[in-house]
């Protein structure tokens, strides 16, 4: 019997793998792919944890996991709307993913965990000690069930039933590592721009001095209209790169967390619980702090903590990004960005890129409550189904 099985090994699976092995846990990880992490796409930014005010034995906790896979480090996040850049001080870093999930895995079966691969998650029912988990290939005691298995989660499924997600709430982003000559290697950008696709949101992530990771996403309510191979080739053109994008896409929940994240013994984290950042797109940060909050938790014997701890410093991120998305929906879609955009005042856009709540959030909370009656539209375009 394990303590706990996690299903998932992306970079939410492969922290609770590692936290929670750390903590003396006998762990089994599921993952249905061959190798771990390598299907997936990400910008693979993660902020440094004075940007996220993360404090203690979390912010140490944090940075200590993905430290040694860190290749580059930025200063500043510049957001290009139309024909203004708004930059701010902001501390991140790009990672190389695949080998931060590899090692820390690897770190995980040291320490005595289980890894199958091949393996898809399909159920679990209580049983006497915990629950009985059934995989495509078996099934397995454990006492713990924790769902780190991304976006439309089945182990989700299990405590919040089908969820009914928006269109609005889901993006479809598309990212491909380029060689390119990049100009200011310390500032990540975020790009919002018309001329790409009606919708549209792209991303510069450097990498070195001569290499990126560059991107196009699209709420799913425009994606009748959007060509990702395009729209990439577009990005790549104003960036004075001549070669063929090489497309990986996968869904990005921009709707907020889901209503239930603990269950008697069944948690969630990452994607599978909505951590991303509605605004950005962000998830990576968030799962692996969850990841160690969980641990941490399960460890003092006493898992009600993990909600806890969650409200207490994931939601806060996530609520304010939701308010910002929902704001920034509204002018978009009314057609009063473009209209006001001189206007704007750059501490606001900076609190927006930021992900803060600052003097503004008022104004943009207002703005967000507006949201309702365009929610599914993009200017002229027809509401979403």
């Amino acid at each position: 019997m394990y303590d706990i099985a996690v299903v998932g090994a992306g970079p939410t699976g492969a922290a609770l793998s590692y936290f929670l092995s750390s903590s003396g846990f006998r762990v089994l990880t599921i993952e249905k792919d061959p190798q771990p992490g390598t299907r997936t796409i990400c910008g693979e930014y993660l902020p440094d944890p004075d940007s996220l005010k993360l404090e203690g034995d979390v912010a140490s906790a944090y940075f200590d996991f993905f430290r040694p896979f860190i290749i580059h480090r930025m200063e500043k996040i510049r957001m290009e709307v139309g024909n203004r850049e708004f930059t701010t001080d902001y501390v991140g870093y790009s990672i190389d993913r695949k080998a931060m999930i590899s090692h820390r895995l690897e770190d995980s079966l040291s320490q005595g965990s289980t890894l199958v691969t091949r393996e898809t998650f399909i159920t679990a029912r209580p049983s006497e000690d915990g629950y009985q988990v059934t995989t495509s290939r078996g099934r397995y005691e454990v006492r713990y069930l924790v769902g780190a298995d991304g976006f439309g989660s089945r182990v989700s499924k299990l405590i919040n039933g089908d969820l009914t997600v928006r269109c609005d709430d889901l993006a479809l982003a598309f990212s491909s590592e380029v060689m390119m000559e990049v100009r200011e290697p310390d500032v990540m950008r975020l790009v919002i721009s018309e001329t790409l696709a009606p919708g549209t949101y792209a991303w510069v992530i450097p990498r070195s001095e001569r290499a990126a990771n560059v991107g196009v996403g699209v709420r799913l309510n425009m994606i009748n209209g959007f060509d990702p191979k395009r729209a990439m080739k577009k990005h790549l053109t104003n960036l004075k790169v001549m070669t063929e994008p090489k497309l990986r896409g996968r869904y990005v929940p921009a709707g907020g967390m889901v209503k239930r994240l603990h269950d008697g013994g069944i948690f969630l984290a990452g994607d599978a619980a909505g951590m991303t950042v509605p605004s950005n797109g962000g998830g990576m940060h968030t799962g692996i702090i969850a990841a160690y909050l969980l641990a941490r938790s399960l460890a003092e014997d006493k898992p009600e903590n993990y909600v806890f701890h969650v409200n207490r410093i994931i939601k806060p991120m996530v609520s304010i990004g939701l308010t910002h998305r929902r704001a920034a929906d509204f002018l978009l879609r009314t057609g009063l960005l473009w209209r006001t955009l001189r206007f704007l005042p750059r501490s606001m856009v900076e609190e927006v890129i930021r992900v803060e709540r600052g003097p503004y959030y008022p104004v943009l909370k207002f703005l967000s409550s507006l949201y309702g009656p365009v929610r599914g539209r993009v200017g002229s375009y027809p509401a979403c189904k």
